[in-house]
C-alpha cells in the first residue's frame, strides 16, 4: 500500500469511528428522553400549569388586594413561581418534554372566579385557595421527590421548601396571623 492509499484508508477508519461514536451519543441522548404519558413527564407538565396559574393569581393578588399581606403574598408567587416555571421547563425541555403554555381549564376557571371578587371577600377567598393550592402542590411534590434518584425528583426536592413556605404564609394570611387590614 502506497502512503496515499494509507492515509486515505486510515482517514476513511476515523471518519467511521467519528460516525459511530456520533451514533452512540444519539442513542444516549435519546435513552434520557422522557416518554410524553410518563408519569415523570405527567409530572413536569403539572408543575408548569401550577407554577403558570399561580403566577397569574399572584397577578391578580397585586391588583386586587386591598391588603398589604395579599399583595405581598401576590408578589411572592409571581416572583418564586417565575423562577421555578423556568427552572421546570428548561428541565422538560431537556428530558424531550413540550412544557405547556397555558394553566389548566380548571385553574383558568378558579382564577377567574376570584377575579369577580372584590374587597374582604377576594382577600378570604384568595388565601383560603392558596392554601388549597399548596397543599395539593406539596403532596405531589412530596411524592415525585420520593420517586426516586432523578433530577426531575431532585427539582421537586429543591423546590419543597418554596411551596411550604408559601403555604405557611397563606395560612397565616387566612387565619388573621398577618395584618390584613387594608392599607392606603
Amino acid at each position: 500500500m502506497d502512503k496515499v492509499t494509507g492515509r486515505h484508508t486510515g482517514f476513511a477508519a476515523a471518519l467511521l469511528l467519528s460516525a459511530a461514536g456520533a451514533a452512540t451519543a444519539q442513542q444516549d441522548i435519546q435513552v434520557a428522553r422522557l416518554d410524553q404519558d410518563s408519569p415523570d413527564a405527567k409530572f413536569l407538565e403539572e408543575a408548569v400549569r401550577g407554577d403558570l396559574a399561580e403566577v397569574k393569581m399572584g397577578e391578580l393578588a397585586q391588583r386586587r388586594g386591598q391588603s398589604e399581606g395579599v399583595r405581598e403574598l401576590g408578589a411572592m408567587l409571581v416572583e418564586d413561581h417565575s423562577k421555578a416555571m423556568k427552572e421546570t421547563a428548561e428541565l422538560a425541555q431537556d428530558l424531550g418534554v413540550i412544557p405547556p403554555a397555558q394553566p389548566t381549564a380548571e385553574q383558568t376557571q378558579k382564577h377567574d372566579a376570584l377575579a369577580r371578587l372584590s374587597g374582604a371577600e377576594f382577600e378570604r377567598e384568595f388565601a383560603a385557595e392558596m392554601v388549597k393550592a399548596h397543599e395539593e402542590a406539596i403532596a405531589k411534590y412530596e411524592r415525585q421527590a420520593a420517586s426516586g434518584d432523578s433530577k426531575i425528583a431532585e427539582h421537586a426536592e429543591d423546590l419543597l421548601p418554596t411551596l411550604r413556605e408559601h403555604l405557611a404564609t397563606a395560612q397565616r394570611l387566612e387565619s388573621g396571623a398577618i395584618h390584613a387590614e387594608p392599607h392606603d
